[in-house]
């Protein structure tokens, strides 16, 4: 126990240790359940050595069991319960005979625990006791079966990991990884903070702490970089192959290898000790990430506004400007997303807008709790925005959050508060957010969204009901020029448009020719079509979009463009890039929807040209 605990550790001293990737999502490609996935260490072990063996040839120095769901609670769901014993210990057993077979000794074995898939209290039934108790069960038998490393990894709860720790410690002194999920906004799905949940973590005797799973290697690099800079702790990270793509419905990575090598290199300038891979990640990333990891030295050995002027709302009401009423259709109009703020200070985001109007805009868009964060009610901020500016907003408005109860009464609401321009939306799961016991709703579809808007418009609701007046809404729905199967798509977009949708919006394009193509296949259409526009910060910004965005691909003259630019021509070429897509959809479109995503100074120019 001693020689393995002093092996490992002063590995990590001495080089950066290059992790494997995915099991689960290279089973899954084979058609295999979670259930069939942590079951085939007894039914078919050769396939998990297999997997194994091929990490090893890539270079991986640490591999893990194919143990990750082999708790009590986790395999009872799967009537997996009485194999927990078996299922764990041949886990390990596998991975012995997988770097056996290999020739290699200088791989360690890390036992995989992941989080029970149930809610501790008071978000759920589970007590800090019994969560204590299950760990111990899978982790001493892990220990028994010959480990050299416990990985303690994808916990979205710190409470939760910390006593995925505790209970590890109570049983043996050989070394731990912790390993924590987090979210693009920087918080895990209970509201971890990053410095403070890793540094808890080592506090509780975790050797290594660090973040894999939920992220790409773009957001993750942006967690860490600040905490690595001032931290001697022992980092690990294990980011994914970008976000999946949901083809035929399956979620596909498409991430590319090269580009998990570059940010591999970018985290051992940084200070990890440990990166690997994790959902969507496959012996060809781990290979090439090899090749910038292998025999790399680590650099670790080891104002505030009050609620009274938050709530203050202005007493004056100013006079409404129809800009977007009267221009649509007929003159080229420009609009800009804008969230809703995160608290109840609003006044910020409303001086935004104010800003904003002085660049010329026509009308602002608001989200909907965008990627299921919470968020200030958005119909309650289109009201603010429009009786303290007077500027016309259109209403993103999903289906997660509501049934067909409130999606009725809240559309009704927002027509009696102003907000008329309503963009139908499906919304994003809430599984993605910061809430994960929080229930998506998604009675209907945007589709069946856009039937009630229109029953709100002949003054009926969905029974049937007399609303008295119309709601007298503009409706509207997204469409993808990227789509796969564009035809499918234009025919989804006809229907819409039978039902009462009277304009559409697009994702983000930044392929003119993919634009002029999508031009022409909707020209016969008869309602103005709004074309998504998001500036650029920098080389780094573009690629994430094109690896990690599912749909979202940046053409190879945009990227060289912002690769070569030096750091102090940077604005100019982004400005220079936005400005050309505008022109494109200028020459093809009645209107665009710009995404500001912080770039404020590029918007700022671009809108002054």
């Amino acid at each position: 126990m001693a020689r393995q605990t002093l092996d490992f550790l002063s590995s990590l001293d001495k080089e950066v240790l290059l992790a494997d990737g995915a099991k689960s999502t290279v089973w899954l490609e084979q058609g295999l359940s979670p259930a069939n996935s942590v079951e085939q260490n007894l039914s078919n072990p050769e396939n998990v050595i297999k997997l194994h063996l091929e990490y090893i040839e890539a270079g991986a120095r640490i591999i893990e069991t194919n143990t990750f769901r082999a708790n009590r609670l986790q395999l009872a769901r799967f009537g997996l319960a009485d194999e927990q014993r078996a299922i764990n210990t041949a886990g390990v057993e596998i991975a012995k005979e997988a770097i056996k077979r290999s020739g290699q000794r200088n791989v360690f074995i890390a036992g995989s625990v992941g989080p029970l898939g149930a809610l501790v209290k008071p978000y759920g039934n589970i007590t800090l006791a019994e969560l204590g108790a299950i760990y111990q069960e899978q982790i001493q038998i892990l220990y028994e079966a010959g480990i050299d490393i416990l990985m303690i990894e994808s916990h979205p709860s710190l409470l939760e990991a910390l006593e995925a720790v505790r209970a590890a410690r109570t049983l043996d002194t050989r070394p731990i990884i912790a390993q924590m999920t987090f979210l693009e906004e920087g918080l895990s799905k209970f509201g971890d903070e990053p410095r403070r949940a890793l540094e808890a973590l080592a506090a509780a005797d975790a050797d290594v702490v660090g973040v894999n799973c939920a992220i790409g290697p773009h957001h993750m690099y942006n967690l860490l970089v600040d905490f690595l800079k001032s931290t001697n702790l022992r980092v690990s990270v294990q980011p994914n192959a970008g976000q999946p793509q949901l083809i035929s419905g399956r979620q596909i990575y498409l991430t590319a290898p090269d580009y998990l090598q570059e940010y591999a290199k970018l985290f051992v300038e940084a200070g990890v000790n440990i990166i690997g891979g994790c959902c969507g990640t496959t012996p060809e990333h781990i290979q090439a990430m090899a090749k910038v990891v292998t025999g790399q030295r680590p650099r670790h050995s080891i104002v505030q506004v009050s609620v009274q002027e938050q709530l203050t709302i202005s007493s004056s009401q100013t006079q409404m400007r129809y800009v977007l009423q009267e221009k649509l259709g007929r003159e080229f109009v420009t609009t800009i997303e804008v969230d809703a703020p995160p608290g109840l200070n609003y006044r910020p985001h409303i001086e935004q807008v104010q800003q904003l109007m002085s660049l010329g805009v026509d009308a602002i868009q608001i989200t909907d709790n965008p990627k299921a964060r919470v968020r200030m009610s958005s119909i309650a901020f289109a009201h603010l925005v429009q009786i303290e500016t007077g500027i016309e907003v259109v209403l993103h408005f999903t289906c997660r959050d509501r049934n067909l109860l409130a999606i009725q009464s809240e559309l009704m609401g927002a027509a009696a508060l102003g907000v008329r321009w309503i963009l139908a939306l499906t919304g994003d799961p809430s599984s993605v957010g910061e809430l994960p016991a929080a229930t998506s709703v998604f009675d209907v579809n945007s589709a069946g969204l856009v039937r009630i808007l229109h029953g709100l418009n002949q003054g009926v609701t969905l029974a049937g009901t007399d609303i008295s007046i119309p709601a007298n809404f503009h409706i509207g729905a997204s469409v993808n020029p990227a789509a796969p199967n564009l035809e499918t798509e234009i025919d989804k977009l006809k229907e819409k448009i039978d039902s009462g949708v009277d304009f559409a919006q697009t994702q983000p394009v930044f392929d003119l020719e993919l634009l002029k193509r999508f031009a022409d296949k909707t020209s016969h259409l008869n309602i103005p079509i709004l074309v998504g526009l998001m500036p650029l910060r920098d080389p780094r910004h573009a690629e994430f979009l094109h690896h990690e965005v599912p749909g979202t691909k940046i053409p190879d003259w945009i990227r060289k463009r912002l690769t070569s630019a030096k750091p102090s021509e940077l604005l100019d070429e982004s400005v220079a890039i936005a400005s050309q897509l505008l022109a494109g959809i200028k020459s093809c479109f009645p209107g665009v929807h710009i995404l500001v995503n912080e770039n404020t100074k590029i918007v700022e120019r671009l809108l002054a040209q």
